[in-house]
């Protein structure tokens, strides 16, 4: 059993986010086959297997922070056994909802929006906060400027 750990993404990120999980506990994956998606203030980014094995556990959830060099996973190798097995009972959901960027999810909390309703033009269709600015500002109907109150007569 190895852990898969959060790698070094960048000189000053010592924090990432845990985005989707590609595979789940108990899937085969081969070499160099993304696991998860790791989610900074910057970029997002898929971390590959680094050999074929088996996802045994997910210490780290969708939406949790973890440190650099913190275990997120681990991990069973295995070359010739490693074959992608059949989802068991893995709800099938026809449109997922889309990831966001976690500036964009506050702000949609914030103010109510859901992820439905935005569209995101970051990298892979994510939501970015200026995705959201834009649907508030298309949202709300066209407001004259609140004009002074008429002086008194």
């Amino acid at each position: 059993m190895r852990e898969l750990k959060v790698p070094s993404v960048g000189e000053s990120i010592v924090e990432v986010e845990i985005g989707a999980w590609l595979k789940r506990e108990g899937e085969a994956f081969q070499a160099d086959e993304p696991l998860v998606e790791l989610i900074t203030d910057k970029a997002t980014l898929e971390l590959p297997a680094p050999f074929p094995g088996t996802l045994k556990q997910i210490l780290k959830k969708t939406g949790e922070t973890a440190r650099v060099g913190e275990a997120i996973a681990l991990l069973e190798e295995g070359g010739a056994e490693a074959r992608p097995e059949p989802p068991a009972e893995a709800p099938v959901k026809s449109s997922p909802e889309p990831l966001a960027m976690p500036a964009a999810e506050r702000l949609m909390r914030e103010r109510g929006v859901s992820p439905a309703e935005v569209e995101g033009t970051g990298l892979g269709g994510r939501i970015l906060k200026e995705d959201v600015m834009r649907h508030l500002e298309e949202r709300a109907p066209a407001k004259p400027e609140e004009a002074p109150p008429p002086p008194p007569s």
